[in-house]
């Protein structure tokens, strides 16, 4: 095999690392690889997508997320925290190139041959690494699916009045932070709202009891977000891998914080003026988001130059570089 991705998908790590990996997937199977994951993956809709007849990845379901056993191949891809330097010097070992995808270099050393690190903070952290090893910082590097990639070049367009609100806080979401920022714009009027819940996120029932003024639309399991995102005015969404999304396709958003290494992908954004950031879910009240996003709303200026920055910022070609830096660590 070409290449084996291994990322995992379970409520205390949300669906982020296996998602940005499907990207990457994607990519090497359009490129001509044979490509495979080995994961441990609690949301069922997820694994029935990368074994799809659409996607047709080979699929190596784990029943134990402490699993480790990679098949052979040239490539392998590690993406999650829970993957430690022995890990990765196993899988150098084993004969295989390795790429790790790594949001906050934490570990004392990388064992590998590329660092993929697509945020924004991504220059101000130090890898401890060979010499030989590529470091691949920052967002013209980040990982899109196709769905998106059909919208690159494409210019958002920024409504006078913003009517279309999306909400989606990504594939787990077990707190329910949804349900809290559906409910602090339940009285707001003239506007329709679209809630996106992952394949991960068990809270669909209580976020259905939300009665709200304006008119209601709750998905899970989308399969297109981008043209969902590509009909929307504004959004609120957490710190993870969604941001570049809504950068790419040009939609204003509120950011908010959920898990700890969102607090470097959040800071990140604050230091060019993306998105507003209305801090941790957990301690935003109501009326702070919902402030926060009638900002927003209410101010088509600061609307289109978030968009237009956003989409100056993230083009589209990252997953072209991350294959052009992978064919010439296999020249080296």
């Amino acid at each position: 095999m070409d290449v084996v991705i291994r990322a995992d998908a379970y409520p205390a790590i949300g669906t982020g690392h296996l998602m940005r990996c499907l990207a990457l997937g994607q990519s090497f199977k359009d490129s001509g690889m044979s490509v495979g994951f080995v994961t441990y993956c609690e949301a069922a809709g997820l694994l029935e997508r990368l074994s799809s007849l659409e996607e047709g990845f080979e699929i190596t379901p784990l029943k134990s997320k402490s699993d480790t056993v990679l098949p052979p191949s040239r490539w392998a891809v590690v993406d999650g925290v829970a993957f430690d330097m022995s890990f990765h010097k196993s899988m150098k070992d084993s004969g295989s190139k390795l790429l790790i995808i790594d949001d906050m270099a934490a570990l004392e050393f990388y064992h590998c041959d590329i660092v993929l690190n697509q945020n924004l903070h991504a220059d101000s952290l130090k890898y401890n690494i060979s010499p030989g090893t590529k470091l691949l910082l920052g967002p013209e590097y980040i990982l899109l699916r196709r769905e998106f990639i059909k919208y690159r070049g494409v210019e958002k367009g920024v409504a006078d009045k913003c009517v279309n609100v999306l909400i989606t806080l990504g594939g787990a979401d077990r707190e329910n932070f949804t349900q809290k920022v559906l409910s602090s714009i339940r009285n707001v009027e003239d506007i329709v709202i679209t809630v996106v819940v992952g394949a991960g996120n068990p809270n669909i029932g209580q976020i259905k009891t939300v009665k709200t003024e304006s008119p209601v639309t709750i998905l899970q399991n989308v399969k297109d977000m981008a043209s969902l995102m590509a009909s929307q005015d504004i959004a609120v969404t957490s710190g993870g891998t969604t941001v570049w999304e809504l950068a790419f396709m040009g939609v204003p958003s509120v950011v908010g914080r959920i898990a700890p290494i969102e607090d470097y992908l959040v800071a990140g954004l604050n230091s060019r003026g993306l998105f507003i950031d209305t801090g941790w879910f957990e301690n935003a009240t109501e009326d702070e988001i919902r402030g926060n996003l009638l900002k927003l709303s209410s101010n088509m200026k600061l609307r289109r130059h978030m968009s237009t920055l956003g989409q100056r910022l993230v083009d589209g070609y990252g997953y072209s570089r991350v294959i052009e830096a992978m064919a010439a660590a296999v020249k080296t």
